[in-house]
């Protein structure tokens, strides 16, 4: 068993730009926080030193190999994440766990996304 993520969970990119996921869903929650599904990982930017987002804790510092090079920070892909639950579903969605990671893409190519904080230490699911 491990952990499932809520809102307020943290992401990190494969460049150390670290994301808090801002939306859950309120059907089930841990402590106020909605159990975060698997699919609203997808599209998540993670921002950049000169294009903060909404939730960024870290920008990702991709960008192109231009000159001058441009920001273009870590992408969630919209790709089904490794880390679902077997157990736990809401509206028939799986949530997602802390070992969930998936593909993003950047000013660098392709990377990866892993979980750093699922943002409550309660509530577990296989």
């Amino acid at each position: 068993m491990t952990f499932v993520l809520v809102q307020g969970a943290v992401i990190e990119c494969v460049h150390q730009g670290k994301l808090k996921i801002m939306a859950g869903d309120p059907r089930v929650t841990v402590k106020g926080k909605g159990v975060v599904l698997g699919g609203s990982e997808a599209g998540l930017t993670f921002g950049s030193p000169t294009v903060p987002v909404p939730g960024m804790i870290t920008p990702c510092p991709a960008a192109t190999t231009t000159t001058p090079p441009v920001f273009q920070p870590c992408k969630t892909a919209a790709t089904l994440p490794v880390g679902l639950t077997l157990k736990l579903t809401v509206g028939g969605k799986p949530a997602l766990l802390a070992t969930a990671s998936g593909a993003t893409v950047s000013g660098q190519g392709p990377g990866i996304w892993k979980v750093s904080d699922t943002g409550q230490n309660v509530l577990e699911s296989l």
